[in-house]
């Protein structure tokens, strides 16, 4: 059933940490690319400006195969529509600790097999 719904695609970032000239440094390296995804359950806040910058908060859900690489913390960028053919500017999100929801045979009979994430962003926008 899952196989079908996945209509967006997310790549998935995690912090790393490199050893460069004796300094321990981190940075956020691509770990996954192209994922089948959805996201759904979306809780979109009301534009807030506060002292010179205007802030979107949302929080949403995105079910993927159970078993994707993805850890709490991990930077998604995730475009609407990709699995589809439509090309949307990805949005950003941080992922939360991902679910996973096992069927009880395997996946083989209902198909309800997937893990849920939920997703976090908190964007600033411009500033004065």
């Amino acid at each position: 059933m899952f196989g079908t719904w996945y209509t967006d695609l997310v790549d998935v970032y995690r912090l790393q940490e490199t050893v460069s000239g004796g300094l321990t440094k981190q940075a956020r390296t691509q770990v996954g690319r192209g994922i089948p995804c959805r996201v759904y359950s979306s809780q979109i806040g009301n534009l807030v400006q506060d002292r010179g910058a205007a802030q979107v908060r949302r929080a949403e859900k995105m079910a993927c195969p159970v078993g994707t690489d993805i850890r709490a913390g991990d930077e998604l960028l995730i475009t609407r529509g990709g699995a589809l053919g439509r090309g949307t500017s990805p949005v950003r999100y941080i992922a939360s600790q991902p679910q996973q929801f096992f069927d009880p045979v395997g996946g083989a009979l209902t198909g309800l097999e997937h893990m849920e994430v939920g997703l976090q962003a908190d964007n600033v926008n411009g500033g004065t």
